[in-house]
């Protein structure tokens, strides 16, 4: 891996955040089709854990040099950020995963800025204007669309799995927020992958206790282990290890702005591969980007 000082004039680039924001957004978008494509082989509990187990894998070189150095009163803020931003949401979105379309699940993750700055409002004592607090009505207005649509994008009832995967987001919200304010003087690559270390081990003895080895490692089950392979290297431990130099090169608010795309990507992916694409879901995703815009229009890009 070749290092670059912070000093070098390309992390000075003042495009270089918004290209990291498409780069997220499309790797991202993709994670909820390959969540789809791997439950149908592993039950739910199975692709939570194996995603954190074998992402924490990737990352296991760096993460025992990282370890020794990271300063003791960072672990547990380091282990939070682990549990609330990669460990949990990875259970969540496996079972949602197995109940709701693809481009569903990621539009609903559009949710993220709302939270992060409810939460910042909350216990960070972060400020708030009138336009921003527009835009969480925006956002959750859009979100109740969504929820009551469901995958068919017929208004009917509360969707459950929709409902949870809010709850991924709001993990989400709070796991920024650790990171913007506790770790921003942690290294990228040093936080992600002693996070992966400490909840990679957690989610590895839940493995022993279910059929993954042995589903796995069927020949006939090998595109769904590329589809893995996939998900927990590039789309989860690389991708994080990014997103948390985002939030330290920029600000919370702005590197969960990586909703803004993201849905879009999940939609046009989960469409392609046949999925429903309402005037409902379309509708809901676009009065949560208007929310989502709002809350960010204050916030400027730092370099």
């Amino acid at each position: 891996m070749i290092a670059i000082s912070k000093k070098s004039s390309l992390l000075a680039h003042p495009f270089l955040p918004w290209g990291i924001l498409l780069f997220l957004s499309l790797i991202w978008g993709l994670s909820f089709l390959f969540i789809k494509k791997i439950v149908i082989v592993l039950n739910p509990l199975e692709l939570g854990a194996a995603r954190v187990f074998v992402a924490g894998l990737f990352l296991l070189p760096w993460a025992v040099k990282s370890f020794r150095n990271m300063p003791k009163e960072k672990l547990k803020y380091v282990a939070m950020s682990g549990f609330l931003g990669n460990m949990a949401p990875a259970f969540i979105y496996a079972w949602v995963g197995s109940k709701l379309n693809s481009g569903l699940a990621g539009t609903l993750n559009a949710t993220t800025p709302i939270f992060v700055m409810l939460i910042g409002l909350a216990f960070f004592a972060t400020k708030i204007t009138s336009k921003q607090i527009l835009g969480i009505l925006f956002g959750f207005l859009g979100s109740l669309l969504l929820v009551v649509s469901g995958n068919d994008g017929e208004i009917n009832y509360a969707n459950p799995f929709a409902l949870l995967a809010m709850v991924a987001t709001f993990m989400y919200g709070i796991n920024v927020n650790i990171i913007n304010h506790f770790l921003k003087d942690v290294n990228p690559l040093a936080l992600t992958s002693v996070a992966f270390l400490i909840v990679g081990f957690l989610s590895f003895w839940v493995l022993p206790f279910t059929d993954f080895f042995q589903t796995i490692l069927d020949p006939t089950h090998r595109d769904t282990l590329v589809y893995l392979l996939i998900l927990t290297g590039v789309n989860t431990a690389m991708a994080l290890v990014v997103f948390n130099y985002l939030i330290q090169m920029t600000s919370a608010v702005f590197a969960s702005s990586v909703t803004y795309m993201m849905p879009v990507v999940a939609m046009f992916a989960g469409f392609m591969d046949g999925e429903v694409v309402s005037f409902n879901h379309l509708l809901g995703i676009a009065i949560i980007l208007l929310g989502v815009y709002l809350i960010n229009r204050k916030q400027k890009v730092s370099r």
